[in-house]
C-alpha cells in the first residue's frame, strides 16, 4: 500500500516491514533508498493506511508473533512507525490465514480478509450474515484424500466488516476457500478472487478460481472435501467471472492508473501459481454483474503477490515471492497513444442494486416491518435480490413468518421461504443442536 506521502509499504512474508519511495522513471530503486520500518512486527499479508495509522493482517507462518489485525503508528507523531497494537488475535495457521485490509468506501470502517485456515473470530451480535451456516450434507462426505482441512468446517474464509478500533467484527460474508484481497468498486460493491482446490481436479466437485460479487450476508459454499456446493444450490451464490486453476492473491482496481479507459475500469486479479494478472471487465447484471478476463501481464516464472495503483504517478506496482522464491517490485506504465485521461468516478445508476440495499438494510436487525417487505422479493427473477430478501427474513422471528412460508405456493418464494426455515431450525452436529 502507500502511505500519505506517496511511499510505499512493503512487507517480507517471514520478516519485517519496509517503506521507500517509489524511484525515477526509468531509474530502478536503489537498495538505500529501502528503510525497514522499526515498528515490531512480521509475516504482514495485507495493509492500508487508515485513519492516521497503518492497519495490518498478520499471517505469521512461524508463530514469533500473534496472527490478528494490528495497528501500528508513530508513538511521538515524527513520521517513524514504532507503535504496535494487536487489536484482535485470530487464530491462524499456514497460506490460509489471516491476509488483506480494505478501507470501507465510506471511510468509516474497515473489512478484514481471511482464508479457511484462520479460526472464525467472536463476531458481533448484528452481524450480516446470520448464524445458521452448516454442513449440510445429505450424503456422507468424501474428504480430501490427502487430508488437507478435512477437519476444517464451514464456512470456511471470512469477509468482516470491522470497526477502526478493532472491537466490533460484523460478519459480512462467508463460504470462500482462500481469498488473499478485495476491492470496491466506484459502485460500493465488492470483489474478492478465490481460491480453486487443484486436488480436485477431474472430480465433479472441482470449482475453478472464481471473482466474486460480495453482499452483505452472503454465503459461497466452500465445505472441506466433496462437500463443495455447486453453483446451482440456493444456499450460496454464483461466481461473478470464472477463471480456470490457479492461485488467487491481490486484487486492485484500476482507477487512477495512466491507462486506458477499459483499464482504468479493469478490476485486476493477480495468480501466482500460474504467473499472470488478468484484467476483468465487469458489467452489472441486474443487482449484481457479470464480466470478462483478458490477460494483462504473464510470465514464468511470475509469482504476482500483490498490486496497486500508485496514485501519485499512475503507474501500478506489482511485487512478486512467497514462499521464499526470489522477491521483486515492478512498475507497469502506458506506452502507446490512446487517451490516458481519468474516467468518470460517479457510481452508476441500477434500480435493482439499489432495491438489493433497501433489503440488505434489514441484515443483522429485527424489524417489525422487514417481513412484510421483503417477502414479495422472494418470487423475484434476480438471484441476488432473492437472496437479500431470505436473509433479511431469516433475521427476523420465526414466529413471524413460520406459517407464511409453509402456507407460500409460488415456485421461487416457496424454495427460499423453505431453505430459510430449514436453516433457522435445523440440527447439525457440528455447528448446532
Amino acid at each position: 500500500c502507500t502511505d500519505p506521502q506517496g511511499r510505499i509499504l512493503a512487507s517480507d512474508q517471514y520478516g519485517a516491514l519496509y517503506r521507500f519511495n517509489a524511484p525515477a522513471p526509468g531509474e530502478p530503486l536503489k537498495v538505500a533508498d529501502v528503510q525497514k520500518v522499526p515498528a515490531e512486527i512480521r509475516g504482514i499479508n495485507g495493509m492500508v493506511w487508515f485513519k492516521g495509522a497503518l492497519y495490518c493482517g498478520v499471517n505469521d507462518y512461524e508463530h514469533k508473533i500473534h496472527c490478528g489485525l494490528y495497528r501500528v503508528s508513530s508513538s511521538k507523531g515524527d513520521d517513524q512507525l514504532d507503535k504496535v497494537e494487536l487489536l484482535r488475535e485470530i487464530v491462524s495457521n499456514g497460506d490460509h490465514g489471516v491476509h488483506a485490509i480494505v478501507p470501507a468506501p465510506d471511510g468509516e470502517s474497515i473489512y478484514l480478509i481471511s482464508g479457511n485456515g484462520a479460526k472464525m473470530t467472536e463476531i458481533a451480535a448484528n452481524s450480516a450474515v446470520p448464524k445458521v451456516w452448516g454442513e449440510d450434507h445429505v450424503l456422507p462426505r468424501m474428504p480430501d484424500g490427502r487430508g488437507f482441512m478435512r477437519d476444517v468446517m464451514g464456512p470456511g474464509g471470512c469477509i468482516y466488516r470491522v470497526s477502526p478500533d478493532g472491537k466490533d467484527f460484523n460478519l459480512f460474508s462467508t463460504g470462500f476457500r482462500n481469498i488473499y484481497d478485495a476491492a470496491f468498486n466506484h459502485d460500493g460493491e465488492l470483489f474478492t478472487y478465490d481460491a480453486d482446490m487443484e486436488y480436485d481436479f477431474n472430480t465433479p466437485w472441482y470449482r475453478p478460481t472464481r471473482v466474486n460479487h460480495v453482499v452483505s450476508g452472503s454465503e459461497f459454499g466452500w465445505r472441506n472435501g466433496a462437500g463443495k456446493r455447486p453453483e446451482f444450490y440456493a444456499d450460496n451464490l454464483p461466481a461473478a467471472v470464472n477463471i480456470g486453476p490457479g492461485s488467487p492473491t491481490g486484487v486492485t482496481f484500476g482507477y487512477g492508473a495512466k491507462f486506458p479507459a477499459k483499464f482504468q475500469e479493469s478490476l485486476f486479479i493477480l495468480d501466482w501459481s500460474w504467473g499472470k494478472i488478468y484484467a476483468i471487465d465487469l458489467k452489472a447484471k441486474g443487482a449484481s454483474y457479470t464480466g470478462t478476463k483478458t490477460d494483462f501481464i504473464s510470465g514464468g516464472p511470475l509469482p504476482v503477490t500483490d498490486a496497486i495503483i500508485h496514485p501519485k504517478d499512475g503507474a501500478m506496482y506489482f511485487a512478486i515471492g512467497g514462499r521464499k522464491v526470489q522477491s521483486g517490485l515492478y512498475r507497469v506504465t502506458y506506452v502507446g497513444k490512446e487517451s490516458t485521461a481519468p474516467i468518470s468516478t460517479a457510481a452508476k445508476p441500477s434500480a435493482e442494486r439499489d432495491l438489493r440495499h433497501q433489503l440488505e438494510a434489514f441484515h443483522g436487525r429485527k424489524d417489525p416491518k422487514a417481513v412484510a417487505f421483503a417477502w414479495p422479493h422472494l418470487r423475484s427473477p434476480d438471484r441476488f435480490i432473492r437472496w437479500a430478501a431470505r436473509v433479511a427474513i431469516t433475521h427476523q422471528p420465526v414466529s413471524e413468518w413460520k406459517d407464511k412460508a409453509l402456507a407460500e405456493t409460488d415456485p421461487f418464494a416457496c424454495n427460499e421461504a423453505l431453505l430459510a426455515l430449514a436453516q433457522v431450525g435445523g440440527i447439525c452436529p457440528f455447528h448446532r443442536a
